[in-house]
C-alpha cells in the first residue's frame, strides 16, 4: 500500500512539474513548431525565431503565441506524470537485476544503466498514452494558426472531436513511430545524464552544489544533451503531423526531407527547442523536487528517496 501511495505521489508531482514548465516555455515551443513546418523550395524566405514572434504578436497579440498551449499544457501534465510514474515503477521492478551481486550501501552511486533502461520504459509509456495525441493536436493548431484558422479558438474537447470527425481517431496517433523514438531517447538520455551530472557536481563541489542549484544545473545540462540526441525524430514527427503529410510513414517523410533539404533539416529549429528544453528540464526537476517535499510535509511517514536524488 505504501508503495502504491508513493507511486501516486510521483504521478501527481510529475503532473504539476509538466504543467508548470509548459506555461513558462511555450513561446519557444510555438516558434520551434512554426519553423519546422516551413519547407525549403516554397518560394518564401524562412523567418527567424524573433521574426515569427514579432509578426504573431503584431497580428494576433500575445494570445497568438500561446495558440495550442492549452493542449500542450494538459498533454505535458499527463506526460510528465506518466513519465515519473513509469520511471519509478520500472526502476523498482528492474533494480534487483541491476544490483545483483553488488553490495548495497547507503552511499552507493545509482547505476546509470538502470536509469537508462527505466527511462526507455518511461519514454515508451508516455509516447503511446499521452505524447503522440497531444503533439498531433498541438501541431494542427499551430499549423492552422499560420493561416489564421479557427482551431486555436476551440476547447480541448472540441478540438479532439473536430480532429476525429475530419480524419478519424487514428489521426491522433499519426507520427507514433518518431514520437516513440524521440520520447524514448528523451527520457533515457534525460534521466541518465541528469543523474551523472548531478553526481559529478556533488563530487566536485560538495559544499555548494547541493539541493536546488545542483538540480537546476543538472536539469539544464541534461536538457542540452537531450535536444541534440532527439532533434531528428522531433523534426520528422512535426512534418508527419502537419496537414500536408497525411498517410505517409516515418521513413518516407524522413527520406523526402533529406532529399529536398539536406541532412541539416533534421536539426532545424534546434535553438528554440534548446531554449525550451534547457529551461523545462530544470523547471521540471525543481518543481518535482519541491512537490515531493510538500508531500513529505503532508505525509511525514514517507521515507523513500526522491527521484532526483536517485537518478
Amino acid at each position: 500500500m505504501e508503495s502504491a501511495s508513493q507511486l501516486s505521489i510521483s504521478l501527481i508531482a510529475g503532473g504539476l512539474a509538466g504543467a508548470s514548465e509548459t506555461f513558462v516555455t511555450y513561446p519557444a515551443e510555438f516558434v520551434k513548431t512554426r519553423r519546422q513546418l516551413e519547407t525549403s523550395g516554397s518560394g518564401k524566405q524562412s523567418a527567424n525565431s524573433f521574426g515569427i514572434l514579432k509578426s504573431t504578436i503584431r497580428e494576433t497579440g500575445i494570445r497568438g503565441v500561446y495558440a495550442g498551449c492549452q493542449t500542450l499544457a494538459i498533454s505535458n501534465a499527463l506526460k510528465s506524470g506518466v513519465r515519473f510514474f513509469s520511471f519509478e515503477t520500472a526502476k523498482r521492478k528492474m533494480s534487483p537485476y541491476f544490483s545483483a551481486g553488488s553490495p548495497k550501501t547507503e552511499s552507493a552511486t545509482p547505476n546509470p544503466w538502470l536509469n537508462l533502461s527505466a527511462g526507455l520504459c518511461a519514454g515508451a509509456a508516455e509516447s503511446v498514452l499521452v505524447v503522440t495525441p497531444g503533439e498531433a493536436l498541438k501541431t494542427r493548431v499551430i499549423d492552422d494558426a499560420a493561416s489564421r484558422g479557427h482551431l486555436g479558438r476551440l476547447s480541448m474537447s472540441q478540438l479532439v472531436t473536430y480532429t476525429i470527425r475530419r480524419d478519424g481517431i487514428l489521426s491522433l496517433w499519426r507520427g507514433l513511430a518518431p514520437v516513440l523514438c524521440k520520447q524514448g531517447t528523451n527520457s533515457a538520455v534525460r534521466f541518465t545524464t541528469f543523474g551523472v551530472i548531478r553526481d559529478k557536481l556533488g563530487d566536485a563541489w560538495p559544499g555548494t552544489m547541493n539541493g536546488t542549484m545542483a538540480t537546476m544545473l543538472a536539469g539544464a545540462g541534461s536538457g542540452v544533451v537531450t535536444v541534440y540526441a532527439s532533434m531528428p525524430f522531433d523534426n520528422v514527427k512535426t512534418r508527419m503531423q502537419s496537414f500536408d503529410n497525411h498517410g505517409r510513414h516515418m521513413v518516407s517523410v524522413a527520406a523526402n526531407m533529406l532529399a529536398r533539404e539536406g541532412v541539416l533539416v533534421f536539426w532545424k529549429a534546434t535553438m528554440p527547442r534548446l531554449v525550451r528544453l534547457t529551461l523545462s528540464s530544470s523547471i521540471t526537476f525543481i518543481v518535482y523536487d519541491y512537490s515531493l517535499k510538500l508531500f513529505d510535509l503532508l505525509t511525514p511517514r514517507r521515507t523513500d528517496s526522491k527521484v532526483s536524488a536517485e537518478v
